[in-house]
């Protein structure tokens, strides 16, 4: 049977190309955000925005493209001049991309929020999911040690349980 075994080889032939090609998007989309740590922030290159995050892409305080990607991390730079992030983990399939980051800095520059600057080395983790389309990040969704944060900028202390005790709210009566 000739035409079967044709049509067999034919089918096994396009999900092979099919694979490859989701192999190869995968592997550019990691790429891409590799680029976004590697060469954006540890260079500080943010110029490089432009090419790798999407017009439409919406920042977590609103502003769009580059600029909402760039906006919350410039804060950072800007008071960790030094400031150095370590890719941990990073895979992806399709369109999504997960990266796992440690960064680390001195906090010698600009205060960062109303906290002056102290001199002193923080590190921190983090990860997100980034999502692409056509060579460009699109979204992203960001997690990261904001309670160690605090606590190495001295904000809140190590010893949680030093903290003085709330007392509970009384129940709203009448609901």
């Amino acid at each position: 049977m000739p035409g079967i075994s044709n049509a067999q080889t034919m089918n096994n032939s396009n999900n092979n190309t099919k694979k490859e090609e989701r192999m190869s998007v995968s592997h550019n989309n990691q790429e891409i955000v590799r680029e976004v740590y590697e060469l954006a922030l540890n260079k500080k290159n943010m110029g490089l925005l432009e090419d790798l995050i999407s017009p439409g892409f919406i920042g977590i305080r609103g502003l769009k493209g580059a600029a909402g990607f760039e906006e919350p991390v410039a804060s950072l730079i800007k008071s960790f001049p030094d400031i150095q992030w370590q890719i941990e983990d990073l895979f992806g399939e399709g369109s999504k991309v997960s990266i796992r980051w440690k960064w680390e800095g001195t906090f010698t520059g600009a205060p960062f929020t109303t906290y002056a600057a102290t001199g002193k080395k923080v590190i921190n983790d983090g990860m997100a999911i980034f999502e692409l389309k056509d060579g460009k990040i699109i979204s992203a969704q960001v997690l990261t040690d904001r309670l160690g944060f605090l606590q190495q900028l001295e904000v809140l202390p190590v010893d949680l349980g030093s903290l003085p005790n709330r007392k509970p709210q009384p129940e709203m009566q009448g609901h």
